[in-house]
């Protein structure tokens, strides 16, 4: 039997645990502050990624994984696995897979299978732990990649963010872009469409309404898809607030399984603090 291994990016905000649990390697990307650097994950928490964004004069930036980050990576993995799929954040809203395209033309002696994820975080999370848990259950290569395919014609991602200057200001705001300048209290709910690109859904006034449509998003796909699928709520810096969205749909709709996820430094650079979103992807 083939021996497969799972690479993805820090965007996709796995816990150390669960990377650990799914054997998945983690690629880290970077923030930065000013001129000083610190690797996603690994020298910057979100906690702390949250605190420092607090008391920063600045706005910080972020870094893709380069191409020689990877060279380095594969070489590990090659030493023990025949295969290396490599899935990672879209390429509408980073480098980071390109990068992973270029450093696989680098090997000949391992079959690299980069992956274009068309989206990030959570969502990204979900389709490396099916690839994951596909790897376990003994499927093949061509296999995973055919699940990995019908995962991304369904995945969603609903988001809404306290403000678009951190989109705006990281070159994330893709199709968003007719959305600056709105009405004060005015709050666009976000998608990251089947391109990869961000999106604007609708525009909703004031921030309860907000929490409330993404409630209905949830049932709205619950409804046209079935329960068997990967439900999370993200946020950013806004745990109180997800615990009440996560509330709020399951007195709507029932008891869910419902997963909640804190966004990490790299993705929270681009949205800022406080935003708060919905994931859903079928099985």
């Amino acid at each position: 039997m083939e021996k497969i291994a799972i690479l993805t990016d820090s965007t996709s905000d796995l816990t150390k645990q669960m990377a650990e649990e799914h054997d998945i390697t983690v690629a880290p990307l970077s923030v930065n502050f000013g001129d000083q650097s610190f690797l996603d994950g690994i020298e910057i928490s979100p906690e702390k990624f949250y605190d420092k964004l607090k008391t920063s004069d600045r706005l910080p930036t972020t870094s893709q994984v380069s191409v020689g980050g990877f060279v380095e990576i594969y070489k590990e993995l090659a030493q023990k696995f025949d295969t290396i799929i490599s899935i990672h954040i879209s390429d509408k809203l980073s480098g980071t897979y390109q990068a992973a395209v270029l450093a696989a033309k680098e090997f000949s002696d391992v079959e690299i299978v980069p992956v274009n994820s068309k989206t990030v975080a959570t969502s990204l999370a979900f389709q490396v732990r099916m690839a994951a848990e596909e790897v376990r259950k003994g499927s093949s290569k061509e296999e995973i990649l055919k699940k990995l395919e019908k995962t991304q014609e369904n995945q969603k991602i609903f988001f809404s963010v306290k403000t678009l200057e951190y989109l705006e200001k990281g070159g994330r705001i893709g199709k968003a872009q007719a959305l600056l300048g709105t009405l004060l209290n005015i709050k666009p709910i976000l998608t990251v469409d089947r391109e990869g690109y961000v999106a604007p859904l609708e525009k909703i006034r004031g921030h309860k309404k907000v929490l409330q449509r993404l409630a209905d998003l949830f049932g709205e796909f619950i409804e046209e898809h079935g329960p068997n699928c990967f439900q999370a709520i993200l946020h950013a810096a806004a745990e109180e607030e997800a615990n009440g969205l996560k509330k709020a749909i399951e007195e709507k709709f029932g008891p869910q399984k419902i997963e909640i996820s804190q966004l990490g430094p790299v993705v929270g650079t681009h949205t800022g603090p406080g935003a708060i979103g919905i994931v859903l992807t079928p099985r």
